[in-house]
């Protein structure tokens, strides 16, 4: 089914009747939710057990930071694209739960029924959306799993021949939209994301203080507070840890290079993908770039993407989807304009199909 059929199928069929719709983004590093009452948050995907045991009675559930904080206890990072144990599918649901109820969302427990899709990469295999979907129709009285790409065209109106560029922690995808739902050969996967960077920056410091002790996740601050890619004023002074103590220094040269690093890469592969296309089709896309994902606000980036495709004519970059709701949203809207028999249909077979395979 095209964005087009899609699109058209569920215009003016909206038809909430007291419902609650909501719209997830399940990613590797941070999880988003939008809901039809107006809630908005984000954690980091990471669940925690402080009593060791994901599966013992007197277990007590923390999520997000608070679980990345924890000192003792058992700690997993979730949607990985794989959930091969029951403590997997367990630690996944008792997180999904975990933030809904922090935001006062009790699926399972309203008066209302509970609708939801769930954003998910395109390439993941069929076993983990298939145990997803079900661990999603025990917490919600429906669920549907949609392109995560889909999603985001959906929300943002995106064009034909556009290319969204998903800059996020573990992987970049970058992905043609051209009024179809992306197929295989339209989105290229990177390993190299957001973590890639990080690991620059600790890299780069290493080697200007021997005795540092930067870790990753403080390289990830900086890069979020600091990050640019291109000249800039110098203003980036902060207290690098050393073995016998605190230093400040600027490290705006190390935080430049690591990101201008890890983004050429990423323009490499937008190259790669425009290369084989045919020169009208090329043309289009390549001024027709969306980027976003947690990576993709570095200060700079779109000017310096676009500076770096001059070897194919130069290229249009637009930064107008939300980085941290932008499949989130798309799939609120998703859910919001099915046809409300669909959702009924759901809710009384629990039919365990993707809308989109």
């Amino acid at each position: 089914m095209g964005l087009k059929t899609v699109v058209d199928y569920m215009e003016d069929n909206v038809g909430n009747n007291g419902n609650l719709f909501i719209g997830i983004d399940a990613g590797m590093f941070r999880t988003s939710v939008c809901t039809g009452d107006g809630k908005k948050f984000s954690e980091r995907s990471v669940v925690a057990f402080s009593s060791g045991d994901s599966n013992g009675p007197d277990k007590k559930v923390i999520s997000g930071k608070e679980a990345l904080d924890l000192e003792d206890g058992k700690r997993m990072e979730l949607f990985k694209g794989e959930l091969k144990t029951d403590d997997d599918i367990s630690a996944c649901r008792q997180f999904l739960r975990s933030i809904l109820e922090k935001h006062e969302i009790y699926p399972g427990n309203s008066d209302r029924d509970t609708y939801v899709i769930l954003g998910v990469p395109s390439n993941t295999d069929r076993a983990y959306r298939r145990k997803l979907l079900e661990l999603s129709n025990e917490l919600f009285s429906g669920a549907m799993l949609v392109d995560e790409h889909f999603c985001t065209a959906y929300k943002n109106n995106l064009p034909d021949r556009s290319i969204i560029v998903d800059i996020g922690f573990s992987r970049t995808d970058i992905c043609i939209i051209d009024s179809e739902i992306p197929r295989e050969n339209d989105c290229l996967r990177l390993s190299c994301a957001g973590k890639d960077i990080d690991s620059e920056i600790v890299k780069l410091i290493n080697e200007r203080w021997t005795d540092s002790k930067v870790s990753e996740e403080l390289a990830r601050e900086w890069k979020e507070k600091y990050g640019r890619l291109g000249s800039g004023s110098d203003t980036c002074v902060v207290d690098v840890p050393l073995e016998n103590g605190n230093i400040q220094e600027s490290i705006m040269e190390e935080l430049q290079l690591a990101c201008e690093f890890v983004v050429t890469d990423i323009v490499s592969g937008i190259i790669r993908l425009l290369s084989d296309l045919d020169p009208e089709l090329r043309e289009k896309l390549r001024n027709n770039i969306h980027i976003f994902g947690g990576t993709s606000d570095l200060n700079g980036i779109g000017t310096f993407i676009e500076s770096e495709l001059k070897v194919l004519g130069g290229g249009k970059v637009y930064s107008d989807i939300d980085p941290v709701y932008g499949i989130s949203e798309g799939a609120l809207e998703l859910a919001k304009n099915m046809p409300p028999e669909f959702w009924d249909q759901l809710t009384v077979e629990k039919e365990t199909k993707e809308m989109i395979s």
